[in-house]
């Protein structure tokens, strides 16, 4: 027991000098120097006071030598004061002159007073135990040396010392010194150790919180290269659906470009919930209020959910207050969000039933003059339900209730813990009754700003005019004067900008590369540039930073917007504060696009009295007739098929390749 005790003290005392080692060099260095000016001072003034009071003192010729020897240690340590002194040397040095100062002690306290017990000695031997710091060994063999020399020379310069007091001063000095010098060493290593210690914790958190950093910003960027990835093709889906919303009119067709709408939205709302997680995370989730229209918030959830219901043979029943106002003022992103989770959680544990989602609002009335509402949203199911144990894990992320009975439930368990924070965001929190193998109810209300009192009135009536009342579109301005360059690597990216403005009747150059749009910003001055930000061998703030730098380039002060699919929180800021005036995420809206145009132009070239409505074609049907007759006849309907399409060249000319390959000219 004993021999693992002084192994363990010896290992942690290794460990202690290796650590602290200079520190301690430096810590003995201070004390000694201290010390020494203070010896020098006390040593003088009791000379004094001792001549000056004491009539017939006689001083000893011991009190001149330790003077000169305190003197000596004084100058010693002033003179190391500045220097490089290893540990060996340190502790060469301090044994040496304590050595000769308690040696010169021993003899103060035995030549001049035989018949009277040590005083000195022993008071300042314990004084060296607490105050310097070295090795508990050097501590033991230097005591005892100094207690042999002493009982030795008491032995021979006093008579009966063994039965004097000068043996138990000698006694008690070693086991006060003993004692203290155990205790002391013993704080001093624990308070060093536990100090490194928490030193080295500190360096592995910080390289860990470093590691977190890199590893988030490696996350961050791949998120924002994914999420530019996935808007790109996004942009190019819900462009080519406006531009045929814009020129078709047809019932059937309003349903499929609505239904590709939705989608589209809904796969750009997945792809910002990435983001928006990401945010949540690090402390950076906003909210962006707008005006909004109730019943079209209400009428897209409808459409993301309606059919995942009606596949699991589930009624969705959807109950609105028709005197709910219609039109809003709060974040409808966010809260279309955290409905649609509520609502796609309800229906994917629920196997038979419905689901029901209400609409409410609680209100003071036109008498409220801020016009605050509290819009109540509840959804119910007749699902599995939630055990009372289970409702703490709703809300954390990353976790599934029940993970072997939901094993095929798609999901990731982020849906309700995002719920959560946009709830607490908006100074609201999720309420849930649940009964297990009964259902469940989830319900929130928040506060939204009715920027119009008007109800939205039968929802049902409302929710089929939305469907089938897309306006028609209608240029916000017309300037064939201006000159726009749009730049863009993505092929499909400029046929959609160059479409979405033609009605506008602006001249469209485009390149597909910052190189060539550098090239063609040399020879036309241009109204107004549109810039990618992501392209291949040069980007668009490259792109903008050779154009600004050239004193010689026209288009070094000309409007520069980034249109870009790079979004991400203050993306905007980041923009203007790279040379561009504005920025505008894919995918491309119309009349964004028209509005920001608008706010950059100059005026003198844009006329906004008002377009005209665009009218619509309608689309031309072609039924697949199955062809029984002769091949005589079979070659009069194609001729007469392919002159239905005279108007249309392209076609035309296809219709009569084929027939040519057919040898049915």
């Amino acid at each position: 027991m004993l021999r693992e005790a002084l192994e363990r003290f010896k290992k942690e005392e290794d460990k202690y000098f290796e650590i602290c080692e200079q520190s301690i060099i430096q810590m003995n260095m201070s004390v000694q120097r201290k010390m020494s000016v203070i010896l020098v001072g006390i040593f003088l003034i009791m000379l004094i006071i001792a001549r000056a009071l004491l009539q017939g003192f006689r001083v000893h010729k011991t009190y001149y030598a330790l003077f000169t020897l305190i003197v000596v240690f004084f100058i010693t340590n002033q003179y190391l004061k500045d220097r490089v002194v290893s540990m060996k040397m340190c502790r060469a040095e301090s044994v040496f002159f304590y050595g000769l100062l308690y040696l010169a002690l021993i003899s103060i306290d035995i030549l001049p007073y035989k018949n009277q017990p040590a005083g000195l000695f022993p008071f300042f031997l314990i004084m060296f135990s607490i105050i310097y710091i070295d090795r508990l060994k050097l501590y033991i063999v230097f005591d005892l040396s100094l207690a042999a020399v002493f009982c030795v020379l008491c032995f021979i310069w006093k008579e009966n010392f063994y039965s004097s007091r000068d043996v138990f001063s000698v006694i008690s000095c070693l086991f006060v010194s003993a004692i203290s010098t155990t205790i002391l060493v013993n704080l001093r290593i624990r308070e060093a150790l536990n100090a490194a210690s928490l030193v080295d914790l500190g360096t592995k958190a910080a390289e860990a919180e470093a590691n977190a950093i890199a590893a988030n910003g490696a996350k961050t960027q791949f998120l924002s290269q994914m999420s530019h990835e996935i808007r790109t093709p996004i942009n190019a889906i819900l462009g080519m659906n406006e531009l045929i919303i814009r020129e078709y009119d047809d019932p059937d067709l309003k349903k499929y470009t609505h239904g590709i709408k939705t989608a589209g939205n809904t796969l750009l709302a997945l792809v910002n919930d990435v983001l928006d997680f990401s945010k949540i995370e690090a402390g950076k989730m906003e909210l962006y209020n707008v005006d909004y229209d109730l019943a079209d918030m209400i009428s897209e959830l409808i459409n993301m959910v309606d059919e995942r219901a009606k596949n699991k043979g589930l009624k969705l029943n959807v109950v609105v207050n028709s005197q709910t106002p219609h039109l809003l003022y709060g974040d409808n992103v966010r809260l279309k969000q955290i409905i649609l989770n509520i609502l796609t959680n309800a229906i994917k544990y629920t196997e038979h039933g419905e689901v029901r989602f209400a609409v409410d609002y609680i209100s003071g009335g036109h008498l409220d003059v801020q016009g605050i509402i509290g819009l109540k949203v509840s959804v119910s199911d007749t699902g599995i339900g939630i055990r009372e144990e289970d409702m703490q894990k709703l809300f954390a992320p990353f976790e599934r209730l029940e993970g072997s009975r939901n094993r095929n439930v798609e999901g990731s368990g982020l849906g309700m813990s995002i719920v959560q924070k946009f709830l607490q965001l908006m100074n609201s929190e999720l309420h849930v009754k649940s009964e297990y193998g009964k259902g469940s109810t989830f319900s929130f209300v928040v506060k939204q700003k009715a920027r119009s009192w008007e109800p939205i009135g039968d929802f049902k009536v409302t929710y089929e005019k939305i469907i089938q009342g897309d306006k028609k579109y209608k240029e916000l301005f017309t300037a064939p004067d201006v000159d726009v360059l749009i730049v863009d690597d993505n092929d499909v990216n400029l046929v959609v900008a160059r479409n979405l403005l033609k009605d506008t009747l602006v001249n469209i150059d485009t390149a597909a590369s910052g190189k060539e749009a550098l090239e063609m910003s040399m020879e036309k001055k241009y109204d107004i540039m549109l810039i990618d930000h992501r392209m291949p061998e040069m980007d668009g703030m490259e792109l903008l930073w050779r154009l600004k730098s050239d004193e010689n380039n026209p288009n070094k002060d000309t409007p520069s917007i980034a249109l870009t699919a790079n979004a991400f929180a203050g993306a905007r800021d980041v923009y203007q504060k790279s040379g561009f005036q504005d920025y505008l995420s894919k995918p491309i809206i119309g009349d964004n696009l028209e509005r920001m145009l608008i706010k950059y132009l100059p005026e003198e070239k844009v006329n906004t009295d008002g377009g005209k409505e665009k009218v619509k074609k309608r689309p031309v049907k072609i039924i697949k007739q199955v062809i029984t007759t002769n091949a005589v006849d079979n070659v009069a309907d194609i001729k007469e098929l392919r002159e239905n399409y005279s108007d249309d060249k392209e076609l035309y000319d296809a219709i009569g390749l084929l027939m040519h390959r057919a040898n049915m000219d």
